[in-house]
């Protein structure tokens, strides 16, 4: 699924005078998105023991921590910590989700190619079912078809899938931490061989002790493994990462539940491969609304920041649904 939003980067970084330009320019990137993680992670740790409860469910929910892992959580029924009119903690499009969930999830996305790329657009739908078994523990299942639509020969479709398990590390009102292991299987019908294995964790901080009212930090860090046929010279790892910065303004009984603008900062590093260090990283604006407390919409648009562009823009949509 990902391999298609990132075929054209690898065609246009097979130059080799730039093989080193792009080494040197992808780790300060990496340097200062991971020094900005760390922070957040930090500062998410140090919220555990601030954190204080926010509305009537929050207060009856105990604490999450690393400290209590083993002992807390495992044998509690999944809830939703409510946060009342406090920062909620919410999904976004492209920061990975921190914490666990019983829904449904379908997102769609349409991404334009560069003119000089051999795939002139290519479209992805993705429906997620996730659920969570108790306060640590959540399965997930996910479904992918995706097209291709080629500048140079016959177009293309396929589908493929996967799975995941999600831990909740901590849960707090103040902060959350969870990781995800994810296994997707290659789309044999638009040439993939290789299964991604990946390992992440995510996390969220409420900004509102620093005096930004109803303001969350987003944050994940991820890395991925291609297990397949081995091709010299190709990518075996990478890293991912996501900044992401949400802001509320709407309450959630109101009409638009919980109506929230976002920004979103992700990039991704080959760690190996003949273009190791390449690193491209964009932006997605985006917009989130719940309505009827079970049915939420996402918009965004992406685009990336770096040279050279791994694509013109994608537009993402995604919605959810709550069981």
């Amino acid at each position: 699924m990902q391999g298609m939003e990132t075929t054209t980067v690898k065609n246009e970084a097979k130059l080799s005078r730039r093989k080193r330009q792009h080494g040197e320019t992808g780790r300060r990137h990496v340097a200062t998105m991971m020094t900005a993680l760390l922070a957040a992670t930090f500062a998410a740790v140090a919220g555990e023991r601030v954190a204080s409860g926010v509305g009537t469910e929050s207060h009856s929910l105990g604490d999450l921590t690393i400290s209590n892992f083993f002992s807390s959580g495992w044998n509690e029924a999944w809830t939703k910590r409510s946060r009342g009119d406090g920062t909620p903690d919410m999904s976004l499009l492209r920061a990975q989700t921190n914490f666990l969930v019983q829904t449904s999830r379908t997102d769609f996305s349409h991404q334009d190619n560069l003119d000089s790329a051999a795939i002139r657009a290519a479209d992805s739908l993705t429906t997620t079912f996730e659920y969570a078994l108790n306060r640590r523990l959540m399965l997930a299942i996910l479904g992918n078809y995706a097209w291709a639509n080629s500048r140079r020969s016959a177009d293309n479709e396929g589908a493929t899938g996967g799975a995941f398990i999600r831990l909740q590390l901590v849960d707090t009102s103040a902060s959350s931490i969870c990781t995800t292991v994810k296994v997707v299987a290659p789309n044999h019908d638009l040439g993939e061989k290789d299964t991604t294995l990946s390992f992440a964790v995510a996390g969220w901080c409420d900004l509102a002790p620093l005096g930004l009212k109803r303001t969350g930090l987003y944050y994940h860090v991820q890395e991925e493994t291609l297990a397949g046929p081995y091709k010299p010279g190709a990518r075996r790892n990478a890293l991912s990462y996501a900044l992401s910065f949400a802001k509320t303004w709407s309450s959630p009984d109101s009409f638009f539940g919980n109506a929230s603008t976002f920004i979103e900062a992700y990039g991704k590093t080959d760690l190996d491969g003949n273009d190791s260090g390449f690193t491209y990283i964009t932006l997605t604006p985006g917009i989130r609304a719940t309505f009827a407390r079970r049915h939420t919409f996402m918009a965004g648009v992406e685009f990336p920041i770096t040279t050279p562009r791994p694509f013109d823009q994608v537009v993402r949509l995604c919605y959810i649904c709550s069981f």
